[in-house]
Protein backbone atom coordinates (compact mmCIF):
# COMPACT_ATOMS: atom_id res chain seq x y z
CA UNK A 1 0.00 0.00 0.00
CA UNK A 2 1.29 3.16 -0.80
CA UNK A 3 2.07 5.98 1.75
CA UNK A 4 -0.88 7.74 3.23
CA UNK A 5 -0.88 11.27 4.26
CA UNK A 6 -3.37 12.11 6.90
CA UNK A 7 -4.57 15.62 7.38
CA UNK A 8 -7.21 17.11 10.16
CA UNK A 9 -9.81 19.06 9.01
CA UNK A 10 -7.65 21.98 9.27
CA UNK A 11 -5.12 20.40 6.87
CA UNK A 12 -2.55 20.15 9.50
CA UNK A 13 -0.78 16.38 9.17
CA UNK A 14 -1.23 14.08 11.85
CA UNK A 15 0.37 10.90 12.46
CA UNK A 16 -0.58 7.27 11.53
CA UNK A 17 -1.30 4.72 14.03
CA UNK A 18 2.11 2.95 12.82
CA UNK A 19 4.24 6.41 13.56
CA UNK A 20 2.69 6.41 16.55
CA UNK A 21 3.63 2.20 16.97
CA UNK A 22 6.88 2.58 16.33
CA UNK A 23 8.16 5.60 18.09
CA UNK A 24 11.17 5.23 19.81
CA UNK A 25 12.40 2.47 17.51
CA UNK A 26 10.05 0.09 19.08
CA UNK A 27 9.87 -1.89 15.87
CA UNK A 28 13.78 -2.06 15.05
CA UNK A 29 14.84 -5.73 16.99
CA UNK A 30 12.35 -7.44 15.21
CA UNK A 31 13.25 -5.63 11.55
CA UNK A 32 16.96 -6.46 12.66
CA UNK A 33 16.37 -9.82 12.93
CA UNK A 34 14.59 -9.91 9.77
CA UNK A 35 17.35 -8.16 7.49
CA UNK A 36 19.90 -10.65 9.41
CA UNK A 37 18.04 -13.72 7.97
CA UNK A 38 17.79 -12.22 5.04
CA UNK A 39 21.30 -11.20 4.84
CA UNK A 40 22.09 -15.17 5.95
CA UNK A 41 19.63 -16.17 2.80
CA UNK A 42 21.97 -13.79 0.66
CA UNK A 43 19.34 -11.41 -0.04
CA UNK A 44 20.60 -7.88 -0.07
CA UNK A 45 19.46 -5.20 2.26
CA UNK A 46 17.29 -3.65 -0.91
CA UNK A 47 16.61 -6.57 -2.31
CA UNK A 48 12.43 -8.24 -2.34
CA UNK A 49 12.71 -11.95 -2.02
CA UNK A 50 9.77 -13.84 -4.04
CA UNK A 51 6.90 -14.18 -3.08
CA UNK A 52 5.85 -17.11 -0.48
CA UNK A 53 3.21 -19.77 -0.46
CA UNK A 54 1.68 -17.73 2.37
CA UNK A 55 1.93 -14.41 0.79
CA UNK A 56 0.16 -15.36 -2.02
CA UNK A 57 -2.65 -16.79 0.03
CA UNK A 58 -2.95 -13.60 1.81
CA UNK A 59 -3.15 -11.49 -1.37
CA UNK A 60 -6.10 -14.25 -2.68
CA UNK A 61 -8.08 -13.67 0.55
CA UNK A 62 -7.24 -9.51 0.31
CA UNK A 63 -8.28 -9.19 -3.33
CA UNK A 64 -11.29 -11.02 -2.99
CA UNK A 65 -12.05 -8.63 0.14
CA UNK A 66 -11.71 -5.68 -1.88
CA UNK A 67 -13.59 -6.59 -4.66
CA UNK A 68 -9.83 -6.54 -6.80
CA UNK A 69 -8.83 -9.07 -9.27
CA UNK A 70 -5.43 -10.84 -9.02
CA UNK A 71 -3.88 -12.11 -11.86
CA UNK A 72 -2.57 -15.99 -10.59
CA UNK A 73 -0.47 -16.57 -14.26
CA UNK A 74 1.80 -14.26 -12.34
CA UNK A 75 2.88 -16.94 -10.08
CA UNK A 76 4.26 -20.63 -10.24
CA UNK A 77 1.57 -23.34 -10.79
CA UNK A 78 3.00 -25.02 -8.26
CA UNK A 79 2.96 -22.21 -5.70
CA UNK A 80 -0.66 -20.95 -6.68
CA UNK A 81 -2.28 -24.57 -5.92
CA UNK A 82 -0.61 -24.52 -2.42
CA UNK A 83 -1.88 -21.39 -1.83
CA UNK A 84 -5.59 -22.58 -2.81
CA UNK A 85 -5.42 -24.55 0.31
CA UNK A 86 -5.79 -21.50 2.62
CA UNK A 87 -8.29 -19.83 -0.27
CA UNK A 88 -10.29 -22.89 0.06
CA UNK A 89 -10.30 -22.60 4.18
CA UNK A 90 -11.38 -19.17 3.88
CA UNK A 91 -14.06 -20.10 1.47
CA UNK A 92 -14.93 -22.83 4.09
CA UNK A 93 -15.67 -19.84 6.45
CA UNK A 94 -17.39 -18.01 4.54
CA UNK A 95 -19.49 -20.86 3.93
CA UNK A 96 -20.05 -20.72 8.13
CA UNK A 97 -20.78 -17.04 8.63
CA UNK A 98 -22.96 -14.25 6.74
CA UNK A 99 -20.21 -12.03 5.28
CA UNK A 100 -20.56 -9.24 3.16
CA UNK A 101 -18.46 -6.37 2.94
CA UNK A 102 -19.68 -2.88 3.36
CA UNK A 103 -16.30 -0.78 3.40
CA UNK A 104 -12.63 -1.77 2.54
CA UNK A 105 -9.63 0.45 2.52
CA UNK A 106 -11.14 3.29 4.41
CA UNK A 107 -8.83 6.02 5.44
CA UNK A 108 -10.21 7.92 8.20
CA UNK A 109 -8.28 10.83 10.94
CA UNK A 110 -9.94 11.33 14.64
CA UNK A 111 -9.85 14.83 15.09
CA UNK A 112 -10.24 14.23 19.04
CA UNK A 113 -7.00 12.62 19.19
CA UNK A 114 -5.47 13.37 15.80
CA UNK A 115 -4.10 10.16 13.83
CA UNK A 116 -5.28 8.55 10.83
CA UNK A 117 -5.73 5.06 9.92
CA UNK A 118 -6.59 2.75 6.91
CA UNK A 119 -9.32 0.15 8.17
CA UNK A 120 -8.77 -3.33 6.14
CA UNK A 121 -12.72 -4.14 6.30
CA UNK A 122 -15.88 -2.84 7.67
CA UNK A 123 -18.38 -6.10 6.73
CA UNK A 124 -21.58 -7.32 8.12
CA UNK A 125 -20.87 -10.75 9.96
CA UNK A 126 -23.69 -12.96 10.55
CA UNK A 127 -25.92 -10.11 10.78
CA UNK A 128 -23.59 -7.77 12.79
CA UNK A 129 -21.17 -4.85 11.92
CA UNK A 130 -17.86 -5.63 12.35
CA UNK A 131 -13.95 -4.91 11.97
CA UNK A 132 -12.42 -7.07 10.29
CA UNK A 133 -8.50 -6.58 9.86
CA UNK A 134 -5.87 -9.45 7.92
CA UNK A 135 -2.85 -10.26 8.94
CA UNK A 136 -0.01 -12.83 7.50
CA UNK A 137 2.30 -14.19 10.62
CA UNK A 138 2.60 -16.54 12.99
CA UNK A 139 0.66 -15.38 15.51
CA UNK A 140 -1.41 -12.40 16.70
CA UNK A 141 0.77 -9.70 18.64
CA UNK A 142 -0.28 -6.87 20.75
CA UNK A 143 0.22 -4.05 17.86
CA UNK A 144 -2.54 -5.88 16.03
CA UNK A 145 -4.95 -5.89 19.17
CA UNK A 146 -4.04 -1.67 19.65
CA UNK A 147 -4.29 -1.35 15.96
CA UNK A 148 -7.84 -2.66 15.21
CA UNK A 149 -8.90 -1.43 18.38
CA UNK A 150 -7.73 2.51 17.23
CA UNK A 151 -9.63 1.59 13.90
CA UNK A 152 -12.51 0.64 15.87
CA UNK A 153 -12.32 3.87 17.52
CA UNK A 154 -11.66 5.73 13.97
CA UNK A 155 -14.95 4.36 12.41
CA UNK A 156 -16.65 5.26 15.42
CA UNK A 157 -15.78 8.91 15.62
CA UNK A 158 -16.39 9.31 12.12
CA UNK A 159 -19.63 6.95 12.04
CA UNK A 160 -21.38 7.24 15.12
CA UNK A 161 -24.65 6.34 13.35
CA UNK A 162 -23.26 3.07 12.70
CA UNK A 163 -21.49 1.48 15.32
CA UNK A 164 -19.37 -1.55 15.74
CA UNK A 165 -21.80 -4.52 17.35
CA UNK A 166 -19.73 -7.34 15.67
CA UNK A 167 -16.41 -7.51 17.72
CA UNK A 168 -13.19 -7.40 15.94
CA UNK A 169 -12.67 -10.28 13.59
CA UNK A 170 -8.42 -11.32 12.46
CA UNK A 171 -7.92 -13.00 9.11
CA UNK A 172 -4.40 -14.36 9.71
CA UNK A 173 -2.87 -15.65 6.64
CA UNK A 174 0.99 -18.07 7.20
CA UNK A 175 4.11 -15.53 5.78
CA UNK A 176 5.76 -19.11 4.37
CA UNK A 177 2.93 -21.60 4.63
CA UNK A 178 -1.08 -21.72 3.05
CA UNK A 179 -2.40 -21.94 6.64
CA UNK A 180 -5.50 -19.58 7.78
CA UNK A 181 -6.78 -18.82 11.42
CA UNK A 182 -10.15 -16.82 12.08
CA UNK A 183 -9.90 -15.28 15.66
CA UNK A 184 -12.63 -12.98 17.14
CA UNK A 185 -12.76 -11.01 20.16
CA UNK A 186 -15.74 -9.09 21.75
CA UNK A 187 -13.12 -6.67 23.77
CA UNK A 188 -10.26 -5.59 24.55
CA UNK A 189 -10.57 -3.99 28.11
CA UNK A 190 -6.90 -2.47 28.44
CA UNK A 191 -5.75 -1.94 24.20
CA UNK A 192 -7.38 1.43 23.94
CA UNK A 193 -5.83 2.93 27.05
CA UNK A 194 -2.32 1.38 26.07
CA UNK A 195 -2.52 3.12 22.67
CA UNK A 196 -3.77 6.39 24.39
CA UNK A 197 -0.65 6.57 26.38
CA UNK A 198 1.55 5.81 22.89
CA UNK A 199 -0.18 8.67 21.50
CA UNK A 200 0.49 11.20 24.01
CA UNK A 201 4.34 9.86 24.20
CA UNK A 202 4.11 10.80 20.35
CA UNK A 203 4.17 14.32 20.73
CA UNK A 204 6.24 14.13 24.03
CA UNK A 205 9.05 12.22 21.55
CA UNK A 206 8.72 15.00 19.00
CA UNK A 207 9.34 17.78 21.67
CA UNK A 208 12.63 15.73 22.91
CA UNK A 209 13.81 15.10 19.51
CA UNK A 210 14.42 19.16 19.30
CA UNK A 211 16.43 19.47 22.00
CA UNK A 212 19.46 17.81 19.91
Amino acid sequence: MPLIIYKNKDGKRVPSFSAIKNQWGANKQPLFWHYYHKGEAGIGFNEQPEATVGTLAHMMVDYEVKGKELNLAEFPMDMVEQAKTCYSNWQEWKSRNKFEPVKTEISLVSEKHQFGGTIDCIAMINDKLSIMDLKTGKDIYEDHILQIVAYEKLWQENFPEHPITGGYHIIRTGKEIAMFAHYWYGEFPYAWKAFLMLRKLYDYHKEIKKLK
